[in-house]
This record gives C-alpha cells, sequence and structure tokens, in this order.
C-alpha cells in the first residue's frame, strides 16, 4: 500500500482504529511534533527572530489535524468494543490540545 493511498484512507476514516490511531495520530505526530520543537528551539538558541521559530513550532499542527481527524473517522466506524472508540477519542482531544497549547 502506498503513502498517497494510506493518506487518503485516513482522511476518510477506513483505516483500523488501531492503525490510525497508533501509527498515524501518535507515532508520526509525536516524531514530527519532537522534530519541530529540537528545530525551533535551536532557531531560538541561535538568535533567530521568535516569529521564526514560533512559525517552525506550529508547522506540523495541519498534519496533527489531519490525522487526529482520520483517527476521529476511524472511530467512528470502529466496530468493536465503543469503549475503545470513545476512549480514542478522549484521547484525540486531548492529544490536539497538548499540541496546541505546548
Amino acid at each position: 500500500m502506498n503513502t498517497t493511498n494510506s493518506l487518503k484512507q485516513l482522511w476518510l476514516g477506513q483505516l483500523p482504529l488501531r492503525e490510525a490511531f497508533w501509527r498515524w495520530l501518535i507515532t508520526y505526530d509525536l516524531i514530527l511534533n519532537l522534530f519541530a520543537t529540537i528545530a525551533a528551539l535551536t532557531l531560538v538558541l541561535a538568535e533567530a527572530p521568535i516569529i521564526l521559530a514560533a512559525a517552525v513550532h506550529f508547522l506540523p499542527l495541519p498534519y496533527s489535524f489531519f490525522a487526529a481527524t482520520g483517527a476521529w473517522r476511524s472511530a467512528n466506524r470502529y466496530e468493536g468494543n465503543p469503549l475503545h472508540a470513545t476512549g480514542a477519542k478522549a484521547i484525540i482531544v486531548m492529544w490536539v490540545v497538548i499540541l496546541l497549547f505546548l
């Protein structure tokens, strides 16, 4: 399966909840945000304009919203234990709030 097809399936909520949540939202988003934060801190230490550091820090936000939306849609389609879907949605909300304010 190619990445473009996977991203399309993620957006449409067609991926299994486990894959959408753990791979695309948590793992990939965490890696992107970690690199962006390190790059932003490096810019601050290099005395670059703070607006540039802030822009770099928030650069992964579109992907974060994209992955959160896809994981939410996968949770809507989840046919297993409803508590798993509800728990995933609660964590998705917390994840996005944390990314916005940290």
